[in-house]
């Protein structure tokens, strides 16, 4: 089974765009889930949308952002898809655009890595060094890329699902914490690779009252990244380039 994970907080206009945004994919042979924060507003636009979801709710969930709901409120999601059987995931966040072949990626890493899929620890849908025209171009990074990626079964349980909650890799390169900088910190450790875009599959819009991101900081890190906007590539290509740039090193 391939899946599509999301979790949706306190953001009803972003998740509205998101909701647009991911209706005009690919989705044949995908199960969506998501997990919900106790938003009313959120819970109400999800279940009037008009394709097949699976809506988890967040235990314990205080109706009020914070940074450890936000990471325990993503596990959920992606735990509950992975145990319900999922052998693929693509994971989002519902303050995401995609781009018109955003699933289209994931369908190749899918079909290309399924057989051999610890080949790499992250099959990526955004990439900090996005530039240039290469829109078909797949190159390798030393480092995890967190904004849209994908798992297969065995990533998750090797890596994700053991080191989430793990915060001493987090503090030991970075002196930071949180599910992302844990799994960064883990790439780290012991040397695991991704697969990237060259030019990112995926695009940032949550500007406004995030729960981690502030108004400077995302005008300064995300307002200039280019991203695929328009573009569909039908046939993917696996460049020899590495990609080192990356936001938190």
């Amino acid at each position: 089974m391939k899946t599509i994970t999301f979790p949706v907080g306190y953001r009803p206009d972003y998740l509205r765009q998101f909701l647009d945004s991911l209706a005009s994919q690919n989705l044949s042979g995908y199960k969506i889930v998501c997990s919900a924060e106790n938003c009313p507003e959120c819970i109400r636009i999800l279940e009037e949308w008009d394709m097949p979801l699976a809506i988890l709710r967040k235990p314990n969930s205080a109706g009020v952002r914070s940074h450890s709901g936000a990471r325990d409120n993503m596990y959920n999601v992606l735990s509950g898809a992975f145990k319900a059987g999922s052998d693929f995931n693509v994971h989002l966040e519902d303050d995401f655009l995609l781009s018109p072949d955003t699933i289209d990626l994931a369908n190749w890493y899918y079909d290309n890595f399924k057989d051999k899929p610890m080949t790499y620890m992250c099959y990526g849908l955004f990439n900090w060094g996005s530039t240039g025209d290469d829109y078909a171009g797949i190159v390798t990074a030393p480092a995890f890329h967190g904004l849209g990626w994908c798992a297969f079964k065995e990533n998750w349980e090797s890596c994700y699902d053991k080191h989430w909650y793990d915060d001493v890799l987090a503090r030991k390169y970075a002196n930071a914490y949180g599910w992302d900088w844990a799994v960064e910190g883990y790439f780290k450790e012991y040397k695991c690779k991704a697969l990237l875009p060259a030019i990112s599959r995926t695009h940032h819009i949550g500007r406004l009252n995030g729960t981690c991101c502030t108004v400077d900081y995302f005008d300064k890190t995300y307002s200039s990244l280019r991203w695929n906007e328009s573009e569909r590539v039908k046939d993917f290509v696996l460049r020899e380039a590495v990609e080192e740039k990356h936001v938190h090193l």
